[in-house]
């Protein structure tokens, strides 16, 4: 190869190179990330209170799914103040009020000085046992779980007014058997009251995305 070739197989490999630099030198910078506020910012409120959650049928769930939901908030938001108001029938009853309704709520508001109140329902339930085989029959499986829901609302103590609702659903694997020619095998999911705070935490997870901001 002749020097003049070799020549201009460089000046080409040159330009090509100049060209490659100059097209990474355009290349736009990366987005730069946007701070996407919590659909809900619980500091419109100066303090929050909060009841216990009723849990029919789950006595001790009430309570957990209600010190659930605070942690939630202080994760999401810290340092919102929010006051602990126990058992709703006993903050009812202290007031003379039999109903959770717009004259109790109001009531509340002024005796403990709290701006609004966050109540919730709390229910949880196995299913019916499933089952499932083969065409011939050479092995026969059952499953069940554990399916619940919590509904949890804001109120305004000035007007007794919901200003704030949501509705989760959740379900939680009680464990599983299958039968076959090799014998009984089972997988377990835990004991039903591990699956129950599995359930209550997904649930209180679900329930509170509203009060989470997030980067985009």
């Amino acid at each position: 190869m002749s020097v003049r070739h070799r020549l201009g197989i460089a000046l080409v490999a040159l330009a090509l190179a100049g060209t490659f630099a100059a097209a990474c030198s355009k290349a736009p910078p990366p987005r730069e990330r946007v701070w996407i506020p919590p659909h809900v910012d619980l500091a419109r409120w100066h303090t929050l209170g909060i009841l216990e959650f009723s849990a029919p049928g789950n006595a001790g769930l009430g309570p957990v799914a209600a010190r659930e939901f605070l942690v939630a908030i202080h994760s999401a938001q810290p340092g919102t103040p929010v006051l602990e108001l126990g058992d709703e029938q006993r903050v009812l009853a202290a007031l003379g009020a039999a109903a959770l309704d717009a004259d109790a709520i109001r009531a509340i508001g002024a005796k403990y000085r709290v701006d609004a109140l966050v109540v919730g329902r709390l229910e949880a339930q196995p299913t019916a046992p499933g089952f499932a085989f083969d065409s011939n029959a050479r092995w026969v499986a059952a499953s069940a779980a554990l399916e619940g829901g919590l509904d949890a609302r804001i109120l305004d103590t000035q007007s007794g007014a919901t200003i704030w609702s949501t509705a989760a659903r959740a379900s939680e694997p009680l464990g599983q058997v299958e039968i076959s020619a090799s014998g009984v095998s089972g997988l377990g999911a835990g004991s039903p009251d591990e699956a129950k705070q599995r359930l209550v935490k997904g649930l209180v997870g679900r329930a509170t995305s509203d009060f989470w901001g997030r980067w985009e």
